[in-house]
């Protein structure tokens, strides 16, 4: 099978079915009523290759008018991300617009416009370089790394060219000193940097250059091979950042890249739960050539048993822990993940999520995310909202993890003096209705090849509503556990980490346990050996000190440090 022509198939038809030839602009999958500017330049390159170069240059028009040109803007030569949007609002744009435009054949288009798109990019660049983004920003620095190269190739800039040379040679060194991408294991951002660093080791003219980035492709390659669980098709947990798409099992753009290496359609199919993501990447990936190891590219086609156990950030230290077994993945992060120096935490990551084999292409699925008025219990709080809508992380969490045993706490972030009518630890479940459920203090649950075990922790309760709750959805079954639910009203005790009242953080949280079926005769029987292994939960001088059989979590409740 030509996994590339077959990419640029779905690619080029995804994209025609969106184009709007009023605007000679693309539409949005998710607002049909806006267009982009990087989508319909990919449209715009499909329609140059397919030969209909007057449609693309009416594209590449519209799009060089949706840069910002008026020079007392504090973001002149961004690009809006809608042509509908007034100003510019997603500062990203003028990375991902200039990686279109340096993907166009250019010497097919006319003199008169193609000077104008070279003038775009020198205009986009200075907007880069005063974003000047920090290298923990992963995706986004090496979109700017990429570009800055190819850019300073293409306009015959060789300051503009060293600049990103200098860029990937510092990226490079703070990566291999941690040995993962600071935007670790991520189903959609792993993608991007595949896609840069193989771009770059493909077209850049230094042959330094070119060998540095293909040694780190092949560290991302490796990377994203440990976590790979062959049986479900998913990219196994923590992940640093995924959208609610990818987390649910969709075909997102990691699954793109591996469809092209591998050629398996299930990396295609859509996901039963929830929608997206576009095939607009499908070009993008097309038009690459990568360099996968065999040793990555084994672990991707085999479902080897295994537990990865890494450092993924310095400071503040983050580790992680994935157990991979034939008939699930289970995986877990110390801390939230972060961007910055001093980190600015990101709502987007996974501190527990699991995966698991059941009848159908369709993997189970367990995650979580701590609410803040998230809606009535028991009400569907998305009812409103398309149904790919992510969820936020809203709180902050501590694990630990050994083998297919965990313990998941959570806290919240400091809510100043927003009030608050809901705040709750969502464990979240798709592909399974509850089958033994919440008799005495574990929830169990059958599904596909795996027995599920949740043993709540006591939580703090603010008010007066239940402690655990188990409800639907919308396609979610749903473990609440509650620490308010009630009037709204401003917790004077958690405006910040001080304060006449502060003493430290609420209590919420889990001890969880996934087994396979074959382990067990029975539910019940699983039921048994779960209720047996044990658990604690204290508070001491240190903070609290929780244990499940042997694993044990141990943190401060001021600072919610571990």
């Amino acid at each position: 099978m030509d996994t590339t022509k077959r990419l640029v198939e779905l690619g080029r038809a995804d994209l025609k079915g969106r184009f709007d030839p009023v605007l000679d602009l693309v539409r949005d999958p998710f607002r049909p009523d806006r267009h982009q500017p990087h989508a319909s330049l990919w449209y715009a390159g499909a329609s140059i290759e397919s030969g209909d170069v007057s449609t693309a240059e009416r594209i590449i028009e519209q799009v060089l008018t949706m840069q910002e040109l008026r020079g007392s803007d504090s973001h002149y030569g961004n690009f809006r991300w809608h042509y509908e949007d007034e100003v510019v609002i997603d500062l990203n744009a003028c990375q991902f617009v200039m990686e279109a435009m340096l993907r166009l054949r250019q010497e097919r288009l006319g003199n008169e416009l193609r000077d104008r798109v070279f003038a775009s990019i020198r205009l986009a660049l200075s907007e880069a370089e005063r974003l000047d983004v920090h290298w923990t920003y992963t995706n986004i620095y090496l979109l700017d790394v990429h570009n800055r190269i190819l850019a300073g190739q293409l306009l015959r800039d060789d300051d503009v060219r060293r600049a990103g040379e200098q860029r990937l040679q510092e990226w490079a060194t703070r990566t291999k000193a941690v040995g993962a991408p600071h935007e670790f294991n991520s189903p959609t951002y792993a993608a991007v940097d595949l896609n840069c660093l193989a771009d770059i080791a493909n077209r850049a003219e230094d042959a330094e250059t070119r060998e540095l980035a293909m040694e780190m492709e092949h560290l991302v390659w490796r990377h994203t091979a440990l976590h790979w669980h062959a049986p479900t098709l998913q990219l196994a947990g923590p992940h640093s950042r995924a959208y609610r798409r990818d987390v649910v099992g969709a075909s997102g753009f990691l699954k793109v890249v591996l469809y092209k290496l591998l050629g398996d359609e299930r990396l295609l199919a859509p996901s039963p739960y929830y929608e997206g993501p576009d095939a607009e990447g499908h070009l993008i990936v097309a038009g690459i050539d990568y360099h996968c190891p065999p040793d990555a590219e084994a672990m991707f086609r085999e479902p080897a048993a295994r537990d990865v156990r890494e450092t993924v950030v310095l400071a503040p230290r983050v580790e992680t822990v994935t157990h991979i077994t034939p008939e699930f993945a289970l995986g877990t992060m110390s801390r939230p993940y972060g961007v910055g120096d001093p980190p600015e935490p990101w709502p987007m990551d996974n501190a527990c999520i699991a995966y698991w084999r059941r009848d159908g292409d369709a993997p189970g699925v367990l995650y979580t995310r701590y609410r803040v008025n998230g809606g009535p219990i028991g009400k569907a709080s998305s009812e409103s909202l398309p149904r790919w809508m992510d969820i936020w992380e809203e709180g902050v969490f501590r694990t630990a993890q050994v083998g297919s045993k965990a313990i998941v706490a959570y806290g919240f972030m400091p809510r100043g003096q927003r009030s608050a009518e809901s705040l709750r630890l969502d464990i979240r479940l798709l592909g399974l209705s509850p089958g033994v459920a919440d008799d005495g203090d574990a929830i169990v649950l059958a599904d596909g090849e795996v027995y599920v075990g949740i043993v709540p922790l006591k939580p703090d309760n603010l008010g007066h509503s239940p402690h655990v709750t188990m409800w639907r959805d919308g396609e979610e079954t749903v473990v609440s556990i509650v620490n308010y639910e009630g009037p709204a009203k401003v917790f004077w005790e958690y405006r910040s980490l001080s304060g006449p009242f502060w003493k430290e953080n609420v209590r919420n949280g889990f001890a969880l346990w996934i087994a396979s079926r074959y382990e067990f005769s029975s539910a019940s029987d699983f039921r048994s050996a779960l209720e047996s292994v044990g658990i604690s939960d204290e508070t001491r001088d240190t903070g609290r000190v929780i244990k499940f059989g042997d694993v044990t979590l141990e943190y401060d409740l001021r600072q919610m440090w571990p």
